[in-house]
């Protein structure tokens, strides 16, 4: 029995999604242990990381345009596994070592270094793969049939909540009966196993969807020599580079929404380690913010599952308007709990080291006393619906992008949005680390939901003045996703009989000679903005 080809991409975005959740979460705590009692270090890490990712997302989903798609992905795994694996390894190390900020300082740095050097890396090459799995595989896939793309676009988000839903349990489990050295062991070891068998499952896609090796490429740039140019000169044509790539970005109907999503990134309201770490200060035991975690994942499940029936009854923009007004309704939940007294808040101490020890015989910063009071509860309701909203509104201006920019431009157009997204994410780590004070988060909230509620305004006022995409599709030539694969994978198998329906009665007309996906594609799918 033939095994369908949806299976294979789907496996292998698991596969891959499941170790980058594992690492995100793993992560934070791992720095928390080198950094006991602050969050200082983990909100620099995300700070520097996200810098990068800001600056050079752009350049990289220029280059990705230009390169053989299976090539791309293919270096682009490598990088993001081996530099994941790298950085765990040096966290097995360091906890081997015994390094941490109040012991062996200057050794504590030189590792941190590292890893932080190492977690740039796997951030850019994941936001590599993200481009070129989701703003160009998946296109050809669908061969832009707007009802296949909706469901493989909210396929592979659902995928993704159940990893970030089961990912840190497990990670947290091996945490918790096993040694947190054994853990970063683990980590690493899975993201080594775990390349050959996403490289394999999509290089099986890329080999039966002939489509995908014929890529349109942009044309090449004249006077880019940067191995023969000097430093000023490499500086000065990055910035003409980027500044060409937003233009580009800006150039397409979509850009305002594209800005909506990136504004929805400066937010402090999710389950980072600040935010984390906020509701242990207000009383919010660990299993608690576990269950809020898992409930909110569920949420966002339960949005990609709803996604697909809003399209096909109100099409792709006014889906996107639907997220955006539960998204706003969830934060304005969270900005009610601001004017409530904060003064059940305690603060961190910090560890005494004035007599040369390393700071074990401390009190616990976080320890666990009284009762949740009514503003954490509102914090708590309005952070887990948020992800219902949040991932509708994120599928249907991800959707609009893939339906209307150019084959050519997809990941350049990808990268200069993953670069805002990280911009307003860089944004809000560093008014973290100004606003660190506990009981300044009710300031950062205020932001949160300005800019959140701020961004399903301009959507919405983009969607009923422009009307949104227009999507001119016949649905009666449409079909569901399942069928279209299975069409698909016949099509090269020929064991599989054809239906009838498609059978000419002229023995002159060769009918196995049809590449993949010419039979799922709608004369009149080409959306018009």
């Amino acid at each position: 029995m033939r095994i369908p080809t949806h299976v294979f991409l789907y496996t292998s975005h698991a596969l891959s999604r499941w170790g980058d959740r594992m690492w995100s979460f793993a992560i934070g705590i791992f720095l928390i242990y080198l950094h006991p009692q602050s969050f200082m270090l983990t909100a620099i890490y995300s700070l520097i990381v996200n810098l990068f990712g800001t600056c050079l997302a752009g350049p990289i989903g220029r280059k990705v345009d230009t390169l053989p798609r299976l090539t791309t992905m293919r270096t682009a795994l490598i990088i993001q596994n081996s530099s994941v694996a790298a950085a765990a390894i040096l966290i097995v190390v360091a906890f081997q070592l015994q390094i941490s900020y109040y012991c062996n300082e200057p050794l504590f740095f030189v590792f941190v270094t590292l890893v932080t050097i190492l977690g740039i890396v796997s951030t850019l090459s994941s936001s590599a793969t993200k481009m070129i799995m989701e703003r160009d595989w998946i296109v050809v896939l669908s061969k832009q049939d707007t009802d296949m793309l909706s469901e493989i676009n909210a396929m592979m988000r659902r995928i993704d909540q159940v990893c970030l839903l089961l990912a840190p349990i497990v990670a947290g489990a091996f945490m918790t009966a096993l040694d947190t050295t054994w853990a970063a062991g683990l980590i690493a070891v899975w993201n080594i196993v775990s390349f050959f068998f996403e490289y394999t499952l999509l290089r099986t896609v890329h080999t039966r969807v002939p489509e995908l090796a014929q890529k349109e490429t942009p044309p090449e740039e004249n006077g880019k020599d940067l191995v023969a140019s000097s430093s000023s000169q490499i500086i000065k044509q990055t910035v003409t580079s980027y500044f060409g790539n937003v233009k580009i970005f800006l150039s397409q109907d979509v850009a305002i929404i594209g800005f909506c999503l990136s504004l929805v990134y400066l937010t402090v309201l999710g389950f980072s380690a600040i935010t984390v770490g906020y509701l242990r200060l207000n009383n919010v035991k660990d299993l608690y913010i576990a269950i809020t975690m898992a409930v909110g994942a569920c949420f966002g499940v339960f949005g990609t599952v709803c996604y697909t029936p809003f399209t096909k009854k109100f099409g792709v923009s006014a889906s996107g308007a639907l997220g955006a007004v539960t998204l706003a309704i969830s934060y304005g939940i969270c900005l009610a709990s601001v004017p409530f007294s904060k003064d059940h808040l305690k603060s961190i101490p910090v560890p005494d080291v004035s007599d040369g020890g390393c700071g074990d015989d401390i009190e616990d910063p976080l320890e666990i006393s009284g009762r949740i009071a009514t503003p954490t509860i509102l914090i708590l309701v309005g952070i887990t619906t948020i992800r219902f909203g949040l991932w509708v509104f994120d599928l249907a201006i991800s959707q609009s992008f893939q339906m209307s920019v150019p084959d050519s431009q997809r990941n350049t157009v990808g990268g200069i949005q993953t670069s805002f997204n990280s911009f307003f994410d860089f944004l809000y780590i560093l008014l973290t680390v100004f606003l660190s004070d506990p009981h300044q988060f009710d300031i950062l909230i205020i932001i949160s939901c300005v800019a959140c509620i701020g961004s399903c305004l301009i959507y919405l006022g983009w969607y009923f003045k422009t009307g949104g995409l227009k999507d001119t599709r016949d649905n009666h030539q449409s079909e569901d996703t399942d069928k279209n694969f299975n069409k698909i994978d016949s099509a090269k198998d020929p064991s599989v009989p054809e239906k009838k329906d498609f059978v000419i009665e002229n023995p002159v007309v060769k009918l196995d000679k049809s590449p993949d996906f010419e039979d799922v594609t709608v004369s009149d799918n080409s959306p018009s903005v």
